[in-house]
């Protein structure tokens, strides 16, 4: 055994001895609880686990800052319950190979307060190419502000289908939910090779009045199908960190902050 892995089973055999010997609810909660909270592996986002649970993949993944608190050891893995987010994964058991907990587990948790990003509509405009994707669209612009920055975003690119601009309103930011390596980013990261990091994380927005994801999100592109796309790709990696680290509070990491959308 590790000394890793005996320090985590001596907080078990510490944490069960107080639930045998007190009552104290307060003594329980503060005994032998190691709560741990995830970082990127890499520049995709995202830390793989495995899961101690009947899944159709070997692996699970979630997003920096999700909280974890850690249930046992065993001879390769540190075991984890998920206990917060927006993954679909919160109370399931996931599991760590030792080496990599102090790599990618951090003791700092998300700041406690809410993100807020502010959008004003600007002009629609015909014709716009993309080189990237090679094709012109019309986009409805439109201006985001967020920790001091201001960047353009479009807010719809395909028309004439299901797909309309985003309501103004006070809607919710929601954690990330799962990787969107589906949808091609590959260009957008060419275009600033080396410079831009995590496209595959997306914010799913929950529209003003409503609890979950409407489908539209805050996402990197040229492309918008009614999102809040940040259509400025430098920026992307300034408007991911400053959305990532925030969760508001007492929504049990599910939600990282405000959308404020003016026509």
């Amino acid at each position: 055994m590790t000394r890793f892995e005996a320090l985590f089973m001596s907080q078990i055999v510490l944490a069960n001895n107080v639930h045998a010997a007190t009552r104290d609810v307060s003594a329980r909660q503060r005994v032998g609880v190691t709560t741990k909270y995830v970082r990127r592996a890499d520049d995709k986002g995202w830390l793989g686990f495995r899961p101690m649970f009947s899944h159709e993949a070997s692996f699970i993944y979630l997003c920096e800052y999700t909280k974890l608190v850690m249930v046992k050891a065993s001879e390769k893995y540190a075991h984890f319950q998920v206990k917060d987010g927006n993954s679909g994964f919160i109370g399931k058991e996931v599991a760590l190979s030792h080496r990599n907990v102090p790599l990618y587990l951090s003791d700092i948790g998300p700041e406690k307060n809410a993100a807020t990003i502010r959008v004003k509509y600007a002009n629609l405009e015909t014709g716009v190419r993309s080189e990237i994707k090679n094709f012109a669209f019309t986009q409805q612009w439109a201006v985001a502000e967020f920790s001091g920055i201001s960047a353009r975003v479009t807010l719809n690119s395909v028309w004439g289908r299901a797909f309309t601009p985003i309501a103004p309103g006070r809607h919710r930011i929601m954690a990330p939910d799962f990787s969107h390596a589906e949808v091609d980013t590959s260009g957008y990261r060419a275009a600033y090779p080396g410079k831009i990091i995590c496209t595959d994380v997306w914010f799913p927005i929950a529209l003003e009045g409503t609890e979950t994801n409407s489908t539209r999100y805050i996402h990197i592109g040229h492309v918008s199908e009614g999102c809040v796309t940040l259509y400025e790709l430098i920026k992307w990696n300034a408007l991911y960190e400053y959305l990532i680290n925030k969760r508001v509070p007492g929504a049990q990491g599910k939600f990282v902050g405000y959308l404020i959308v003016e026509q």
